[in-house]
């Protein structure tokens, strides 16, 4: 199984026109961050700059630091970021930045693929000085709900397991921190069955932790059921849950 840095190196070129879904939750996310002036912003899978780029516009702040574990996209993203801004290649579970260092961490998009959030969310927060804010956007396992359930029954695919949103909220409470939060769900329409593998698959996020192999007949019988199960005048659709996260180290 390849790891998950290869599928979002290889979407390296199609996510942009692509990441339709990741470009709203970006938006909607961009909306709850408080305006102001930062001494160090960081941000947590930076992507292709969905939410880089306008926070760099409507914020003030003397050092940005964008983390990601695809060099390809940071690479990318420093072609349109200069100055105040800095790249470091690495994974959310192991970020090489002191503690009490930034003022502002923001991530959209990307905590989900952490696979102990309870060993790294403390790691991530130690990072913040007191009185720093922090916000974040979460898929949670509400997400993609018709396409777990036709894989299951076709026997076609695997998906990524995504936790639940109370996950999320407990473990930040039971770390006594001050925040609030929203869940979003959002419903995507797609030409076929086909065409929402292709939208994972071109944004990098198809990866599973138990890849298997599917053949033909499986896959004949994954659209078929899923079109039968899961579509309307539009198209077939697929739900997207995701957890808004604002808050604040006392």
């Amino acid at each position: 199984m390849k790891p998950l840095k290869f599928y979002f190196d290889k979407a390296v070129d199609s996510y942009e026109k692509i990441g339709i879904l990741q470009k709203k939750i970006a938006l909607e996310l961009l909306r709850k961050i408080e305006t102001g002036k930062y001494s160090c912003i960081v941000e947590i899978g930076s992507g292709k700059g969905f939410l880089s780029i306008p926070l760099n516009e409507i914020l003030s702040f003397e050092k940005y630091i964008h983390v990601d574990i695809s060099l390809e996209f940071l690479k990318k993203l420093k072609t349109n970021l200069k100055g105040k801004h800095l790249f470091i290649n690495a994974c959310a579970e192991d970020i090489p930045l002191k503690e009490n260092l930034a003022d502002l961490i923001v991530s959209c998009s990307a905590l989900h693929w952490i696979k102990e959030p309870e060993k790294s969310f403390i790691k991530i927060f130690d990072i913040l000085k007191k009185g720093g804010q922090f916000y974040f956007s979460i898929f949670t396992s509400n997400s993609l709900k018709e396409l777990k359930m036709i894989s299951e029954i076709s026997g076609f695919g695997s998906v990524f397991s995504l936790k639940k949103a109370e996950f999320y909220i407990e473990l930040i409470k039971s770390l006594g921190f001050s925040f609030d939060y929203e869940l979003k769900v959002y419903q995507e329409i797609y030409n076929s069955p086909k065409d929402l593998l292709i939208f994972h698959k071109l944004t990098g996020t198809n990866y599973t932790e138990s890849k298997k192999f599917s053949g033909k007949n499986s896959f004949k019988k994954f659209c078929e059921t899923y079109k039968k199960l899961f579509s309307n005048h539009h198209g077939v659709y697929a739900t997207y849950e995701v957890l808004f996260i604002r808050g604040k180290i006392e």
